[in-house]
């Protein structure tokens, strides 16, 4: 297929963090014709495959305004993969928690996305007040299994009202249309003193650079891409005061890991990885995402 124009959509689209009008294609879509829930799975494998990806000519932010009515695919995901790296990915929500501990002033948290309850469930462990609120019917029904408190639906939610101590938000900017609104909500609800921390890929890392359209978090799910800079605006844009920035570590069973790697191997290369991989941890920091803990500030819509 022959590269598009580079030309401003059509319509009403516009930059989802400085409402600018101008965009440019940067990357082409690849994308299925026909999108269905499996495709939004987060162990999807299929790097690189995205709807058309624009930047905005003001302040540079990377998203897919074609792709943003998301909402009914992520209420019908199952992914059951994921809850088979429950163990794993529960050591990094537990390392989560001790970045935020010495700044919450209490024990009342909110995760929003909270898929099937990890980081509440260690929430919860370490004397917390936790609850949290996901769109997907199957999570949300794996989490309540637990006796883990998550809602079903998305934030601002009714049932779910402030003050937090502490609000969670892992990897979930990057999959919603309306990023500066859902930061300004979360403002809203922020206890004094209170924090939220916020964790998304970062497009402008050097393993971003290096593997440009393969990079592991360009994938339809993803709508849109941050770098410090577009992240710092929208939590300016939002009220919020950045304290502190950081690269998040993340730990996966051996196996998926090796699974994962293959993906950029040719086929006739690809093989079975060895059973004793799945008994194994690994933690692993690609340094290609970012974390930023912040308060309550003062806004331009305040």
């Amino acid at each position: 297929m022959m590269p598009q124009p580079l030309d401003t959509p059509k319509g009403n689209a516009m930059c989802w963090i400085c409402r600018h009008p101008v965009l440019k294609l940067v990357k082409p879509g690849n994308a299925p014709a026909a999108l269905t829930s499996s495709d939004f799975a987060i162990t999807d494998s299929r790097y690189g495959v995205t709807s058309d990806v624009y930047r905005c000519e003001a302040c540079g932010f990377l998203e897919c305004p074609y792709q943003a009515d998301v909402l009914p695919f992520y209420e019908q995901l199952v992914d059951s993969s994921y809850e088979e790296g429950r163990a794993e990915r529960s050591l990094q929500q537990k390392q989560l928690l001790e970045l935020v501990a010495p700044r919450g002033g209490g024990k009342r948290l909110l995760d929003i996305g909270a898929g099937t309850g990890m980081l509440v469930e260690q929430a919860l462990n370490l004397g917390y007040q936790a609850e949290g609120v996901e769109p997907s019917d199957w999570s949300q029904s794996m989490a309540a299994r637990r006796n883990l408190t998550v809602l079903k639906g998305i934030f601002p939610h009714p049932l779910l009202r402030g003050p937090y101590d502490v609000v969670t938000l892992v990897d979930v900017i990057e999959h919603v249309p309306n990023p500066v609104e859902l930061l300004a909500a979360i403002r809203d609800v922020l206890a004094p003193g209170g924090v939220t921390l916020i964790i998304t890929p970062d497009v402008k890392s050097i393993a971003a650079r290096l593997l440009g359209g393969r990079w592991w978090h360009y994938r339809l799910a993803h709508i849109g891409y941050f770098s410090h800079g577009t992240l710092q605006l929208a939590l300016e844009n939002a009220g919020l005061e950045p304290e502190k920035w950081g690269r998040p570590a993340w730990y996966f069973r051996g196996d998926y890991l090796a699974r994962r790697v293959q993906t950029y191997l040719p086929k006739f290369m690809r093989m079975a990885p060895p059973k004793w991989l799945r008994g194994t941890t690994i933690p692993l920091n690609l340094r290609d995402s970012m974390y930023t803990i912040c308060r309550s500030g003062c806004g331009p819509d305040r």
